[in-house]
């Protein structure tokens, strides 16, 4: 992965005091704790249901596949992973070991 490095100028010194205490108090440094607080920040957990799935609805609204063979392939996956998932478990069943 790679990463970029960023200065963040003109930080009141409340705020850097407040990140030196939460890095202290988490055992860490101020900048891991700056970058978690930027990742969460912009995290896609703050998106509604909506927001995540219209990246997807668009791409399928382009394709042309309609809802008869959207469901199809949904279906298709959900048996091909209960089918995979049973397998495991048989196999874990027979040899006493977990397959996960």
């Amino acid at each position: 992965m790679r990463t970029e490095t960023i200065q963040i100028k003109d930080l009141p010194a409340d705020t850097m005091q407040a990140l030196v205490d939460r890095a202290r108090q988490a055992g860490t440094t101020p900048e891991e704790i700056a970058r978690r607080l930027i990742e969460e920040g912009l995290s896609p957990k703050d998106l509604s249901f909506d927001e995540i799935l219209a990246p997807f609805r668009r791409q399928v609204e382009q394709s042309g596949v309609t809802d008869d063979e959207l469901d199809a392939l949904f279906t298709r996956a959900r048996k091909e992973v209960f089918r995979e998932n049973k397998e495991k478990e048989q196999t874990r069943a027979r040899t006493g070991r977990s397959c996960f």
